[in-house]
């Protein structure tokens, strides 16, 4: 699995699947950081943990795509639980390759032809990836 960037693509793969995107608009790419803590208390209320692991998310967007890019990257979702992307890491400042699941997909049809109901373009297309932690 791996990404490759190429100019203004991205491309995502999965085993012997991938798919090529246009690269994610400008003010995409806000990432979270989430410490994963195992952790209890004791009988007088005192918190004792240890990070067993950090999360990674990342907020993609594209402003405009079309029905055929949004429907084939929902698509490559629908049929890789898991897929491997590259992004500039904000606790290592470099890039890091890690293993992720989509969670949220969102988008706005516009300009939806009256006789087949079909929209013309995807605004504010978002696909939240989520790391499964371990890599």
């Amino acid at each position: 699995m791996g990404v490759e960037k190429n100019g203004k693509f991205i491309k995502l793969t999965a085993g012997n699947d991938s798919i090529t995107l246009p690269y994610p608009s400008n003010a995409s790419g806000k990432q979270i950081q989430s410490t994963m803590v195992n952790q209890a208390r004791t009988a007088d209320g005192v918190m004792r943990g240890e990070v067993i692991g950090t999360v990674a998310k990342v907020e993609l967007k594209w402003r405009v795509l079309t029905p055929a890019t949004w429907s084939a990257l929902c698509a490559f979702f629908d049929k890789h639980f898991t897929f491997s992307c590259e992004y500039y890491d904000m606790i290592t400042g470099n890039f890091s390759t890690r293993t992720f699941y989509v969670g949220d997909r969102s988008a706005q049809p516009f300009l939806i032809d009256p006789d087949t109901g079909v929209p013309k373009y995807w605004l504010d297309c978002q696909a939240n990836v989520i790391g499964v932690g371990g890599d």
